[in-house]
């Protein structure tokens, strides 16, 4: 995870925190984004290095953090 930096790591700790309180389901996320439930629920507890190698990753990250900012905005 050395290639994530920490202001990435403190946005999906805010978001996640966020997600859950607005009650989106990662299977919400997941239909929107086409990334299956478990790369998600990797992403939410920091384990990287199971998401596929970069510029994937970062994609990854940056649509499950735009769903949920999206999602808060409605």
């Amino acid at each position: 995870s050395s290639e994530i930096d920490s202001d990435t790591v403190k946005k999906i700790r805010e978001l996640s925190k966020l997600r859950k309180s607005i009650e989106l389901d990662l299977k919400a996320i997941a239909t929107a984004t086409k990334i299956s439930t478990n790369q998600l629920k990797n992403i939410e507890s920091f384990k990287f290095e199971k998401l596929p190698p970069n510029p994937m990753r970062l994609s990854f990250i940056d649509q499950y953090c735009s769903v949920i900012e999206k999602a808060n905005k409605n």
